[in-house]
């Protein structure tokens, strides 16, 4: 079972990018080849979670060719394309039992090692997370948040813990806090009560929550601070925000945790806070 943490530099195509990648070189393959390309788009779950030789057999070509296929797109073996369809099947499955479900049958699986595994996974993700991150980046956002007049909140789906944890902390030191939770659908009335002078905490995490990249970017668009936590400094997020946090998470095959993000949420939470106790009262 892979442990590790989420990192830019292994991060190449996604399931789009590489079926359109396929169907760009399609017109110049060997018939062979097409044979290969028709089967991969067809069939990616196959693809993701079978083992080359039963692929080979199911296409009825060498498994020789599912290498030159590979080769053709500029890729590094047949693996890499197994990998990059695994990877997007495994992160639109949203229910656990079902990830659960497509891990099973991987070599590398082995439930009984999910503690050791995870601990290892998230004290790696914590000492990347203190070595990545320095106290001018802390203050920054501390001072940010110190000077806004309101400080909103706004993630959704496993970002929404995040959002909930800065509520909760936030609403033990002297400022106004609210979170934007959406609820009965009302994300854009409760933004408009975001103005000049207050501060959106904005986290997202790939795949980027549309919702939040394009609500964060209206509100910088109107001139609100915008700070934010996600994973990538290239995400839709980092590019609205005056400051951002790019947090990697620890990883464990299909299951991405929070550790890292809570910790970061946690030192900001109690920053805030000292630095306000030398305000004058």
């Amino acid at each position: 079972m892979n442990a590790n943490i989420d990192s830019e530099e292994d991060k190449g195509l996604n399931w789009g990018e590489l079926q359109e990648l396929i169907k760009s070189g399609y017109p110049q393959m060997s018939k062979r080849l097409k044979q290969v390309a028709k089967f991969v788009l067809e069939n990616p779950n196959l693809v993701a979670f079978e083992t080359i030789a039963v692929i080979s057999e199911k296409m009825d070509v060498p498994p020789s060719t599912l290498i030159r296929f590979a080769t053709a797109l500029e890729l590094n073996g047949f693996n890499e394309i197994k990998q990059i369809i695994k990877e997007d099947k495994l992160q639109h499955t949203s229910n656990y039992s079902n990830r659960i479900q497509l891990m099973r049958g991987q070599q590398d699986w082995h439930s009984d090692e999910l503690m050791p595994r995870f601990a290892k996974a998230n004290r790696d993700a914590l000492r990347h997370l203190e070595d990545s991150i320095n106290r001018d980046e802390i203050q920054t956002a501390i001072e940010l948040m110190s000077k806004a007049r309101h400080i909103f909140l706004l993630g959704n789906g496993r970002a929404h813990t995040i959002s909930t944890y800065l509520h909760y902390a936030l609403n033990h030191i002297d400022k106004k806090v609210f979170l934007i939770n959406g609820t009965g659908g009302m994300f854009q009335e409760q933004m408009s009560n975001v103005e000049r002078g207050d501060l959106l905490f904005a986290i997202s995490y790939s795949p980027y929550s549309s919702n939040t990249c394009e609500l964060a970017a209206q509100a910088a668009n109107r001139g609100v601070t915008v700070l934010s936590i996600t994973d990538s400094p290239i995400s839709p997020l980092a590019n609205t925000s005056q400051h951002s946090f790019i947090v990697q998470e620890a990883r464990v095959d299909a299951f991405r945790s929070l550790s890292a993000s809570l910790l970061l949420s946690q030192v900001l939470a109690i920053g805030l806070a000292d630095h306000n106790a030398d305000d004058p009262i």
